[in-house]
């Protein structure tokens, strides 16, 4: 077992009302699977994913990683940044360096050897068929290929799951499948676990398990 999330609960408060987004999740996430939360905007997804990303707080609940228990008042940027990988709507590259440094950047902040971080970020660019576009800046690619990117930027520190919010949210039809079957080869190839949130219902064509978040619970 990769993640297991147990009675999460997060509320809200604003100076009128408390608004309880997640009202006693339960999750269980295995290796190389692909897990897809569906539910309309404003239902809690990114919420949950930025909560079992280990970015926010939950009120009360629990959260195992491989078995151990995460002690939320910790420091856990080790963990996020070795363990777990971020993709969101937007590809949120940093437009001042190439598509390549894009790469570089993750594995240099937890001390990989330049060398090899050059040749784990063309490597990916190979196997995602966008070598031709190492050297190029975000400016000077598509949004398909940019959103290609930034899953490959999660992707470059071998995480154990990758955590995607609305993906496909900004992509045509086209490169959203483009997408999603790179997703699933990930998952074939390397045995990869993917948590997607969204409310793009041809996600669902390739999860293992789709859950629905409804009134603040996973079914």
């Amino acid at each position: 077992m990769i993640l297991k999330a147990t009675d999460i609960r997060k509320t809200y408060r604003t100076r009128a009302e408390k608004i309880q987004v997640l009202n006693g999740v339960n999750l269980e996430i295995s290796p190389g699977e692909i897990v897809v939360v569906m539910g309309p905007s404003g239902a809690g997804k990114s919420t949950l994913l930025h909560i079992l990303g280990l970015i926010d707080n939950c009120d009360s609940g629990s959260i195992e990683f491989e078995g151990h228990v995460v002690n939320m008042t910790q420091d856990l940027s080790s963990i996020r940044a070795r363990k777990l990988g971020f993709v969101f709507q937007y590809h949120h590259l940093l437009p001042e360096f190439t598509v390549l440094e894009n790469l570089l950047i993750p594995q240099t902040l937890i001390g990989t050897k330049p060398a090899d971080a050059k040749s784990r970020g063309l490597d990916l660019l190979n196997f995602m068929g966008l070598e031709n576009r190492a050297e190029h800046y975000p400016s000077q690619i598509s949004g398909g290929e940019k959103q290609r990117v930034a899953l490959l930027r999660a992707l470059v520190n071998s995480p154990r799951l990758v955590l995607a919010d609305e993906p496909t949210g900004n992509l045509d039809l086209g490169n959203s499948v483009l997408l999603l079957k790179l997703i699933t080869n990930l998952r074939d190839e390397f045995n990869q676990s993917f948590l997607i949130a969204t409310h793009d219902r041809t996600v669902a064509d390739v999860a293992d398990r789709v859950l629905s978040l409804d009134c603040g619970k996973l079914s």
